[in-house]
């Protein structure tokens, strides 16, 4: 469960020799009219507030709009599928995470999409720690006390998440192996009333990206157990690990990216790459993005690609093992 993996492809960003080599005229010219990026997250998640300001940075730097598309639903399914299906010019795009590449074939027995053969890796946009909360009045203060409390009343504590094989979902079914416990999975279709429940008592715990939460951590309305990185995060420093604070050896960290149709040519593929590193690489995106919990990485294509065939098998493994079905 540990992300050495993850921490090789940090070492390899923005690998300077792929942002310097020379293009095909036809890639030069690339983009001449806006891009559309497809977030099959609503507005106001956490991959939307990635996507958004990635996007102005890449529409500031080419003088094209990135046009972000919201399309929710059937937990990415509808968003995949579209882009799938897209013309091959590098000019309509996806920002899925490791739930919808990688936990979804394991979650479907038929997907109207490959997350292997129908698309091509552009960048490693960024890893996202999630961090444990729950209601301050939840019994359980610690780790250990919420571990001892799930073993003393096997499935009598729920958590919430965005639904079955989310990352919200796939972290805390992690801490639940690692731990050796059972507890049951509440799941909802979007973080809102997620979260709003876990404020209100109605469920007392959920995994959730770092922007979202920070806020009500401040005003004391969620208590943080702990930070799902083998590392501390710099939005949430004072916030242990999950591993520090009681379950050693445990680390998750859910990932996006973008990709596009698979047919999209290598040239244009390489100019989108250079284009979002380079948005990743300015030194007040990272900044803003890293305040909200978002660690930016800018892998290229071969780096993202290898990521996508190892978690589909790893993230594949514990959805079968785990007996995680769909919504």
């Amino acid at each position: 469960m540990r992300l050495d993996r993850r921490t090789a492809i940090a070492g390899a960003l923005l690998p300077m020799a792929l942002l310097c080599a020379p293009l095909p005229a036809a890639a030069q010219s690339f983009p001449d009219r806006p891009i559309k990026l497809i977030v099959p997250f609503g507005a106001g998640s956490a991959v939307d507030t990635i996507a958004r300001a990635i996007a102005a940075q890449v529409a500031e730097q080419t003088g094209q709009g990135v046009l972000v598309d919201n399309r929710t639903g059937a937990n990415g399914i509808i968003a995949a599928e579209a882009v799938a299906k897209s013309p091959a010019d590098g000019y309509t795009l996806f920002m899925p995470n490791d739930g919808i590449m990688a936990a979804n074939p394991a979650l479907y027995a038929k997907l109207p999409y490959d997350p292997i053969k129908d698309f091509a890796p552009v960048t490693l946009t960024s890893t996202v720690p999630l961090v444990l909360v729950g209601n301050p009045a939840f019994a359980a203060k610690t780790v250990p006390e919420l571990i001892a409390l799930a073993k003393a009343k096997p499935g009598s504590i729920n958590y919430s998440s965005t639904g079955s094989g989310s990352a919200q979902h796939l972290a805390m079914e992690f801490f639940v192996e690692a731990a050796g416990v059972k507890m049951t999975h509440v799941p909802y279709k979007a973080m809102g009333p997620a979260l709003t429940d876990v404020i209100a008592g109605t469920v007392p715990l959920m995994f959730s990206g770092m922007s979202n939460v920070i806020a009500f951590v401040k005003d004391g309305k969620l208590r943080v157990y702990g930070v799902s990185t083998p590392k501390r995060s710099t939005a949430m420093p004072d916030a242990p690990t999950i591993a520090e604070a009681g379950l050693p050896g445990y680390g998750y960290a859910a990932w996006n990216g973008i990709v596009a149709p698979a047919a999209t040519p290598p040239e244009v593929v390489r100019k989108l790459h250079s284009e979002f590193a380079k948005a990743i690489a300015n030194p007040a995106l990272r900044a803003k993005l890293a305040s909200l919990g978002f660690d930016l990485v800018g892998a290229g294509p071969e780096e993202f690609g290898n990521l996508i065939k190892t978690d589909v098998a790893r993230l594949g493994k514990l959805v079968r093992v785990a007996g995680i079905q769909a919504n």
